[in-house]
């Protein structure tokens, strides 16, 4: 059989986190069981879930076996996967790279074809004829917009060309990235490698791009620029407390009493969030009734009473400030004034929290600046771990002692349970992990 003559031009593309770039050199591309059976350590940026199935759902031609046997490769430039990805803040976007494949790879090894991604309960079509090409959805597949019009097309977008066991990493033609700064990482690691590098470009239909402030931005910050933003603002902060001209409060505990406390719309990033609306569909309320709502949840938990003073002092004040940087109301005004869903808000609170605490404070200790700023800044990760997918890992590197740890659980749960949901089981089960990681790390100091 030949490729008919309508696809010959056609590429197929494969994304990856630029950490596992140096084994993929040595090993080339392998599925997820050759990597399991020669021990070759990687970063994950797949859904848990996603990847149970695959490692179970047959494939029932070809060469047989089950998806983890071979090394996905897709046909579309917009991966509804990566975007998902993305939005998960599972993996940071401009870490992603692409692996850029002519369609005459399927006369180099032995493939198998499906009609959608594999990754859903239900198994998609598996074809072994090259014919069979055109019964994939290319209207979808060809598609730049971000969006599917339904959950199926959305499947039918990602369909995999599955090559059995690996690809010689010879076979790539091109290796899209973000920007420059990758271009040179990816280039740097081939001549490491002493392999000589293909063609390495950027490509904006690979990926998902906003523009503003002059400049090229991922849609959602991942867990790299999370902690570099973060870790950006302690190092600018920390010099810089305690030497306001005009403070309000002497010391954070006056902020919480006489302050949050009595008049929640005591600071200006406060003020901006009574009566701003949402368009977020799980939040009911405004988002300063929503923030009021999350210290009335914290102050009733368990978790917050099992806080010593201090901690307790500091959970209570993030959680009034954890969702500040959903302000201020201008930034919606082409939106009726009405607050869109921004998986950025905690840390577009930092450079406020910066302002806060270094112009509104008096006197304030190193560590209850940078507890404040870690609390807000990932106010969402418990939930999002437990309802999104995002890595436990993340967490793991994110606290220094089981003090961190019980007051990011108390105010995630506080946010989780006062739209409605939470889940005890899982955070134990999550608390328990982290704690572990803890103390294995403790244990090898």
């Amino acid at each position: 059989m030949t490729i008919p003559d309508q696809y010959k031009n056609r590429r197929l593309y494969h994304f990856t986190h630029i950490d596992n770039l140096p084994g993929i050199l040595e090993h080339g591309l392998l599925s997820t069981n050759e990597k399991k059976r020669l021990g070759i350590q990687h970063t994950a940026i797949a859904y848990t879930d996603i990847q149970e199935r695959r490692s179970c759902m047959e494939v029932p031609c070809g060469c047989g076996g089950v998806v983890h046997d071979y090394v996905p490769l897709y046909f579309c430039k917009r991966s509804s996967m990566l975007l998902a990805v993305i939005n998960g803040k599972i993996a940071d976007q401009q870490l992603i790279i692409y692996f850029e494949f002519p369609i005459t790879i399927m006369n180099q090894y032995p493939w198998v074809l499906t009609d959608a991604s594999a990754n859903t309960s239900s198994p998609p079509n598996f074809y072994v004829n090259e014919s069979d090409l055109c019964k994939l959805k290319w209207n979808y597949i060809d598609s730049p917009k971000w969006g599917m019009p339904s959950d199926k097309a959305k499947q039918a977008r990602q369909a995999e060309l599955l090559i059995h066991k690996g690809i010689d990493i010879s076979a790539v033609s091109k290796i899209i990235v973000w920007n420059e700064s990758i271009k040179d990482i990816v280039v740097e690691a081939f001549e490491t490698a002493e392999l000589k590098p293909p063609q390495v470009g950027y490509d904006e239909f690979h990926y998902y791009v906003d523009f503003y402030d002059s400049g090229k931005h991922s849609i959602v910050t991942g867990p790299f620029f999370i902690k570099k933003a973060y870790q950006k603002t302690i190092d600018s902060l920390l010099p810089n407390i305690g030497k306001a001209h005009s403070p309000r409060f002497q010391y954070l505990f006056f902020l919480l009493k006489n302050g949050l406390r009595v008049d929640f719309g005591c600071l200006p990033e406060t003020a901006e969030l009574i009566g701003l609306e949402s368009d977020n569909e799980v939040h009911s309320d405004d988002v300063g009734t929503h923030t009021l709502r999350v210290v009335e949840e914290l102050l009733r938990l368990p978790e917050y009473h099992e806080l010593d003073r201090t901690d307790k002092l500091l959970a209570e004040v993030a959680a009034y400030l954890h969702d500040i940087g959903k302000g201020p109301k201008s930034r919606w005004a082409s939106n009726g004034g009405r607050q869109k869903v921004d998986p950025d808000h905690p840390i577009k609170a930092l450079p406020m929290l910066h302002r806060i605490l270094t112009e509104e404070i008096e006197t304030i200790k190193p560590r209850s600046a940078k507890v404040i700023c870690k609390l807000v800044c990932y106010h969402d990760l418990v939930g999002d771990i437990i309802g999104k997918g995002r890595k436990i890992e993340e967490l793991i590197d994110v606290v220094e002692d089981e003090r961190d740890l019980n007051m990011l659980i108390a105010l995630g749960k506080a946010d989780m349970k006062s739209i409605g949901w939470s889940n005890d089981a899982r955070i134990e089960v999550i608390r328990k992990q982290v704690k572990d990681s803890l103390n294995a790390e403790s244990a090898n100091e």
